[in-house]
């Protein structure tokens, strides 16, 4: 895969101890690729950028991530076309956020929206 121009991850660099400007700088990080799904959710910009890459696996899990819980919690999220229409040309499909995944995920969560100045 070829590297892309460099774009400005909104949520990544907030939590991030150096500047990240590529997907490859977040995916050789173990730390950072847990929060990749937040960076979609709030930057539909990095969702057209890097629909590309849904071959690599951490990529196609974060847009899932990503897409699922944008469905789950529209009504606080702002809009996200980019994740909406990767659903409607199913390209992929949403989970039900189960307890025990809410549970794993939700303080990430709360990080991003918190950032976004959601709550």
């Amino acid at each position: 895969m070829k590297t892309m121009k460099t774009l400005n991850f909104v949520f990544i660099n907030s939590v991030s101890k150096e500047d990240i400007n590529t997907i490859e700088d977040i995916l050789s990080n173990e730390r950072l690729r847990k929060y990749l799904w937040i960076e979609f959710i709030l930057n539909p910009t990095m969702v057209k950028a890097y629909k590309s890459y849904i071959g690599n696996p951490i990529v196609k899990d974060s847009l899932i991530d990503a897409l699922s819980w944008y469905l789950a919690f529209r009504w606080i999220l702002p809009e996200n076309k980019a994740l909406e229409e990767l659903h409607e040309d199913k390209i992929i499909q949403p989970y039900r956020i189960k307890l025990s995944i809410y549970r794993e995920k939700r303080r990430n969560f709360l990080k991003g929206l918190i950032h976004a100045r959601l709550c």
